[in-house]
């Protein structure tokens, strides 16, 4: 059997790190043949007592991207696999086993599979998984899956150079492009499955939760600019800025000159996307009680991704690519 190092990246996670590694110590995979590396990122709560209790490999790098955390992991690890996996996640008692299984199939570079919920759950949660139900339930090559349930062999991870540190997020995207760009798949299997406790259980959490998110798409968008990485997330929020200023435009047009047709045209465009998302998900789920609070969530959602432009060291990050591209074009 291969030697799997599962990887963890934690910070201040005391609430769910316990069932976390108390499921991982319960897998049936030969103990001898997985190791349980935990990256933290200096944790101030008692995540780190927790960890001590398990006979796990403790690392500590502070004051680090979550990328940076889970490579900082990886070259800890003796395995010939690695699994990521996060700390606000519980396995499947299979699967390790289940995933080298999918491992073995020709010409796939990396498994795992979309989140599933936990049994007690918030409206928001259940609303929210509506959308994601669909991608849990794929089987075969996605276009990407969650960082945190995501298992790899060694040498592809070292082959494509590991997760992007400069990320904030999104590194999950990034690093899936990437193995397809060596002309592997992504294979996803609703078997792979984990349970993720660290959902959105508020608005207000969803709404920060995806705001955080949307820095990474755009990160991820104008990484290797000149050379943009378009994606639906992308134009979701492009289309949904775009509708905005019109909006605000029409408003303007509207008062100026007692003309609407461009604030209306801007309202429906704003709707558009969100409702098409919505029909496509509560069709797929037949959970039609749940249109108009998830339309709701879809339009949350465009929002935050909308206030994601407006953070400063995301910008900073980017234009420090952007230089660092131009100069090294100039020693070319």
């Amino acid at each position: 059997m291969s030697m799997i190092s599962i990887i963890i990246p934690v910070f201040n996670a005391e609430k769910y790190i316990d069932a976390c590694l108390s499921a991982l110590r319960n897998l049936d995979y030969p103990k001898d043949q997985y190791e349980i590396i935990v990256a933290d990122n200096g944790s101030t709560d008692n995540t780190l007592e927790i960890i001590k209790c398990y006979p796990v490999k403790l690392f500590i790098k502070p004051r680090v991207t979550i990328s940076a955390l889970r490579n900082f992991g990886s070259e800890k690890a003796k395995g010939e696999i690695f699994a990521f996996i996060d700390s606000d996640c519980i396995a499947p008692v299979n699967w390790l086993r289940k995933s080298i299984e999918f491992l073995n199939r020709p010409n796939v570079g990396v498994v795992g599979c979309w989140y599933q919920l936990p049994v007690n759950t918030s409206f928001i949660e259940r609303t929210w998984d509506i959308h994601t139900m669909l991608r849990r339930s794929q089987i075969g090559n996605i276009d990407w899956i969650p960082s945190g349930n995501l298992i790899i062999p060694k040498n592809i991870f070292y082959k494509i150079k590991g997760f992007d540190e400069s990320l904030f997020t999104s590194e999950d995207v990034d690093i899936c492009q990437r193995i397809h760009n060596l002309g592997l798949s992504v294979y996803s299997h609703p078997q792979l499955a984990i349970i993720h406790m660290g959902n959105a259980k508020t608005l207000k959490t969803f709404l920060q939760k995806e705001k955080w998110r949307g820095e990474g798409t755009i990160q991820n968008f104008l990484h290797d600019f000149p050379h943009l990485k378009w994606n639906n997330a992308i134009i979701f929020t492009g289309i949904t800025l775009l509708a905005s200023l019109g909006i605000l435009f029409g408003l303007c047009v509207g008062i100026i000159k007692g003309t609407y047709t461009v604030l209306f045209c801007s309202l429906i465009t704003i709707f558009l996307i969100p409702l098409y998302l919505t029909f496509k998900a509560v069709i797929y789920s037949k959970k039609w009680q749940y249109f108009l609070p998830l339309a709701f969530l879809f339009l949350i959602y465009a929002f935050a991704r909308i206030l994601s432009i407006s953070n400063p060291k995301m910008w900073q990050v980017i234009l420090q690519k952007g230089k660092n591209y131009n100069e090294s074009k100039k020693n070319i």
